[in-house]
C-alpha cells in the first residue's frame, strides 16, 4: 500500500513538474511580457502593478517561508509587518524552548506530566499538570499556522478588492474617454449643396 501511494505521488508530481509553469497545475495561455494592455494615462504605476498581480501556487509556498508575504504582495504593509512580527515571535518562542530544554538535557516536547511540585508546570487539576514549555510550543505552533492561513486568505481578499476598485475606477474613465472620442471624431467629407 505504501509503495502504491508513493508511486501515485511520484507520477502526479512528475507530471505536474513537466507541464507546469511556476509550479502551477494549470496551463497559462497568456504571455504578460509581450502583450501590452490598454491603460489609462491617469493610472499610476502602483495601480498597474496591483492590477497585473495574480496569486499562484508558488506564492502560497513563499508565504509559508516569508511571514506576511501575500500582504506585502498586495501592498498592505501594516498588516504584513504585524504578521511578520507575530510569526517571528512564535519562531523565537520555539527556539527558546528548544535551547532551554537542550541545555537541561530534557526532551524539548513532553505533553503531560504528573509531577506536581515542579516550578515549570502549570497545575490543571490535582493529578494533572502541563509544562510551561509545552504551552509555549502549542501557542507558537497555533500562531505560525494561523498567521499563514490569515496571510493567504485575507491577503488574497485584499488584493482582489484593490484590483476590483482599480478596474471599476478606470473602467468608468475609459468608457467616458471612448464616448468623448467617438462624439468628437470628425472626419473630413466633401459635400455639394444646391440652393435655388
Amino acid at each position: 500500500m505504501k509503495k502504491l501511494i508513493f508511486g501515485l505521488f511520484l507520477i502526479i508530481s512528475t507530471t505536474a513538474l513537466l507541464t507546469a509553469q511556476d509550479i502551477d497545475l494549470y496551463k497559462i495561455n497568456k504571455d504578460d511580457n509581450v502583450k501590452s494592455p490598454k491603460i489609462s494615462q491617469a493610472m499610476s504605476f502602483d495601480e498597474f502593478q496591483i492590477l497585473s498581480r495574480d496569486l499562484r501556487m508558488k506564492d502560497m509556498m513563499y508565504g509559508m517561508i516569508v511571514p506576511g508575504y501575500v500582504h506585502f504582495y498586495a501592498k498592505e504593509k501594516k498588516t504584513a509587518y504585524t504578521l511578520l512580527g507575530l510569526r517571528s515571535a512564535a519562531y523565537i518562542g520555539l527556539g527558546a524552548v528548544y535551547i532551554s530544554s537542550k541545555s537541561r538535557g530534557d526532551k524539548w516536547y513532553n505533553n503531560f506530566t504528573n509531577a506536581q511540585d515542579d516550578i515549570n508546570n502549570v497545575q490543571i487539576t490535582d493529578d494533572w499538570a502541563v509544562k510551561k514549555s509545552d504551552i509555549v510550543i502549542a501557542v507558537s505552533m497555533i500562531t505560525i499556522f494561523s498567521t499563514y492561513v490569515y496571510d493567504w486568505i485575507h491577503g488574497q481578499y485584499k488584493l482582489r478588492k484593490k484590483q476590483n476598485i482599480i478596474r471599476y475606477k478606470y473602467g468608468i474613465k475609459l468608457k467616458l474617454e471612448q464616448n468623448l472620442s467617438s462624439e468628437l471624431n470628425y472626419t473630413p467629407t466633401l459635400g455639394i449643396s444646391l440652393k435655388f
